[in-house]
């Protein structure tokens, strides 16, 4: 038996989230469908952890696993969140995932009725972004009386790294539109369309930010409904652009099945099971930053609350920024529902379940510096 159940717990987030989760003293039990590296797992943590292999799609399977802990944490491929979400109702555990990128997030929201009939909560989007920039959402919409701009921005001096989360994210990501709240209206945006600069923190400076598809879309226009305006943006490096480019130029993006039905093959899928297999993160040493700024209206005065989340290559550990600052939420709210310190059923996103105020305070005692500011303007 163990406290939490980790999903994915070899890849490179979830790793990370086993080992936060064990250094904080809960039982891990580690659970992905690759015996050996679970044993290479268990070296890299360094303490005794549980493990056991698992088929996602065997639901039964997951089921009875789901069932020996009292929280899933979900670190696979975002692919599997809705069969994530069928098995820990089925088995009656808290669940929380990393995102569904924009899509498959508004797909999960369906499910709401059914996790509350289980009495289980489903948290959806809880890591760096989507996940920390919902709770900084939420932090800077109770500070002000009117909320009028929600704007998400991600930086990083880090380079050359072509693939450092998950493979069929980063595509999407690069490929599909992107959407954005304009004067109250959601608009649709092209692939890496809306390029502006972005002032981050000093540690980063200035960089060149463009709008991808992204869960927080999905989810802050339903929480904050008056809210006209709210964007995503992130930092892309130029070589990842010119690779996913060439890549799609070639077909090897398509989804469509080649050949005969008893031997087609689908490109993108060929392609990503080969890069699984052949790329390796390697060190990153830049700094990485989420920043959220939230307008609107204080004591009758034009005022906005930036929140700003620094990471940087985690020496001990051996990971990137990215992985860290992904992680390091996702253990804390699991952790939280240990706790009872979150307590409710159905779907719902981080803005609406997690207590801005207690996650802040976890989060400032891991290794990440995080800056609030507060400002006004001039009157109304």
């Amino acid at each position: 038996m163990g406290d939490v159940v980790v999903l994915g717990a070899v890849g490179t987030i979830g790793r990370a989230i086993v080992r936060d989760l064990v250094e904080s003293g809960v039982a891990v039990i580690a659970a992905d469908l690759d015996a050996a590296k679970l044993d290479e797992l268990k070296d890299w943590v360094g303490k005794t952890i549980a493990t056991a292999t698992v088929n996602i799609k065997d639901r039964e399977q997951t089921i009875e696993l789901l069932k020996q802990a009292k929280v899933c944490v979900n670190a696979t491929n975002y692919m599997f969140n809705l069969d994530v979400m069928e098995a820990a109702a089925a088995a009656g555990v808290h669940v929380l995932d990393l995102g569904g990128l924009f899509t498959l997030t508004k797909e999960q929201l369906k499910y709401d009725e059914r996790m509350k009939a289980a009495n289980v909560l489903s948290i959806v989007g809880m890591g760096s972004d989507p996940g920390v920039s919902n709770v900084f959402s939420r932090y800077g919409y109770d500070v002000l009386d009117v909320t009028e701009e929600i704007h998400i921005r991600f930086g990083s001096t880090s380079s050359g790294v072509t693939f450092p989360f998950a493979i069929d994210t980063i595509i999407d990501e690069a490929t599909k539109n992107a959407f954005a709240i304009k004067d109250g209206v959601c608009t649709e945006i092209p692939p890496l369309g809306d390029e502006e600069l972005t002032q981050f923190h000093e540690q980063i400076g200035v960089q060149t930010t463009y709008s991808i598809i992204h869960s927080e879309l999905a989810t802050l226009p339903l929480s904050f409904p008056e809210v006209k305006h709210i964007t995503y943006k992130d930092s892309w490096d130029p070589k990842t652009i010119e690779k996913i480019n060439v890549l799609d130029s070639l077909g090897l993006l398509n989804t469509d099945p080649l050949g005969t039905t008893e031997n087609a093959i689908v490109p993108r899928r060929q392609l990503v099971a080969l890069l699984q297999k052949t790329l390796r993160e390697e060190p990153t040493w830049g700094v990485d930053e989420l920043m959220v700024e939230v307008k609107g209206v204080k004591n009758g005065k034009k005022a906005s609350v930036k929140l700003e989340l620094l990471s940087t290559w985690q020496d001990e550990w051996q990971i990137s920024a990215t992985s860290y600052a992904t992680a390091v939420p996702a253990s804390i709210v699991a952790q939280m529902l240990l706790k009872g310190e979150i307590s409710d059923a159905g779907v719902k996103p981080p803005e609406q379940c997690v207590d801005p105020g207690k996650f802040l305070e976890y989060l400032k005692a891991k290794n990440v510096e995080l800056y609030i500011t507060y400002s006004e303007t001039e009157k109304c």
